[in-house]
């Protein structure tokens, strides 16, 4: 489709590396080496954009530094076939005020609602003037995003008096940002990435690109928003993706998602790479620090690959070849054995978690191959041998309902 085909290629992520707790602490303490490999991650996953948050308080601190370290990321992911799609300014999600030496773990928005008004943006104008100064000549620069959620702020929240004002203050912001930046390059088109399809009314007009995220629940809700997206884009001629998706919390699983943009065609950003130190560790993220990964059906979504969910999918047959049978027999013997040797229990206990794992019998957020290996390296104690047994029993029960 015409208005999906121009972005329909990314497959793309927020970032924030591992070790930031927010965006001033990903700039303030850049570690070069981190970020080439964390984009080496992403390379590895078969992903082509990032979308990193800047922080203006970074900036104002130390100019120099902070362009120098953009510079960087931008020339790092290029390295790695990664174009950057930089957000200039970002309204989550409440009234913080931005500092630098700001070591809280929460997502705090840039430049901050006390500097929206127009006293701040001669400087704003001047650090957007040093953005494309640095990076307009970079091929690796594919656009920029003005600003993330523009109204996902708490200082517009339904119970303030003052609430249509501000967002109206906001949207001022917005949109003299907007013409700030196609003023100053003409050659990178800029998005805003709104919360959702019907917040594009207040940027279509001044954006080259629309962007909306999407966490919605169902598959049918999913591309419902999708299809929205698509009538706004056809309306204002213009190309249109997803720049944020996948929420673990909000019933809107990456494999869903992702199979259902493939489908559309529509590009995206996942939010996000790194399971690290952010508040998002528990709901979001695809890679740790060390490139173990939360859930392999994410990678294999990234590239393209879905779980079966017809009529005709194959259930596994853990017992196919008595291999459960005799582990049962096996481990029934090691239980009624006293003084057993523990390290034969440990072998019977990672069989068993095999099997159960292999066979998808057990939920995968507490692998049990990962409690098998805590125990498999422990001392043979008392505390060790009674844990051992109560999952040998446990599981051996999983186990022969799974395999009857």
């Amino acid at each position: 489709m015409e208005f999906l085909s121009p972005y329909g290629h990314l497959r793309g992520f927020n970032y924030v590396p591992s070790t930031a707790v927010n965006d001033i602490a990903f700039w303030r303490d850049y570690d070069e080496a981190l970020v080439e490999r964390e984009l080496t991650f992403a390379q590895r996953l078969g992903l082509n954009s990032a979308r990193p948050f800047l922080a203006y308080v970074v900036y104002e601190h130390d100019p120099k530094s902070f362009l120098a370290r953009l510079r960087h990321f931008v020339r790092a992911a290029h390295d790695r076939g990664i174009s950057v799609m930089p957000v200039v300014w970002d309204s989550c999600f409440d009234d913080t005020r931005p500092t630098i030496d700001s070591t809280e773990n929460k997502w705090i928005p840039n430049p901050g609602v006390q500097r929206l008004g127009p006293e701040f943006w001669a400087a704003g104008e001047a650090y957007c003037a040093d953005l494309v100064q640095t990076l307009g000549s970079e091929p690796g620069l594919t656009m920029w995003d003005i600003m993330n959620e523009p109204l996902i702020t708490s200082w517009v929240r339904e119970d303030s008096p003052e609430r249509e004002e501000r967002k109206a203050t906001i949207w001022r912001f917005v949109h003299h940002f907007c013409g700030v930046m196609k003023e100053l390059d003409s050659a990178h088109p800029i998005t805003v990435g709104v919360a959702n399809v019907a917040t594009l009314a207040h940027v279509e007009a001044h954006v080259d690109v629309l962007s909306y995220h999407d966490y919605l629940p169902t598959r049918a809700a999913i591309r419902a928003q999708i299809d929205d997206g698509i009538r706004v884009a056809k309306a204002n001629q213009k190309p249109i993706f997803i720049s944020e998706l996948a929420c673990l919390a909000r019933a809107n699983p990456y494999d869903v998602t992702l199979e259902i943009c493939q489908e559309a065609g529509i590009g995206w950003y996942l939010w996000e790479l790194m399971i690290g130190k952010s508040r998002w560790r528990d709901i979001h993220g695809v890679v740790y620090p060390d490139g173990t990964v939360r859930d392999p059906s994410i990678v294999a979504a990234i590239q393209g690959f879905f779980r079966r969910r017809g009529p005709d999918m194959i259930p596994p047959a853990v017992d196919k070849e008595g291999a459960a049978t005799r582990v049962l027999g096996q481990a029934a013997v090691w239980l009624g054995t006293s003084d057993a040797d523990y390290a034969q229990g440990a072998v019977l206990l990672e069989t068993i978690a095999n099997l159960l794992e292999a066979g998808e019998h057990v939920p995968m957020s507490s692998p049990p191959s990962a409690r098998v290996l805590a125990l498999a390296g422990a001392e043979d104690n008392g505390s060790n041998r009674a844990e051992l047994v109560r999952l040998l029993v446990l599981w051996s029960e999983a186990l022969a309902a799974a395999s009857s």
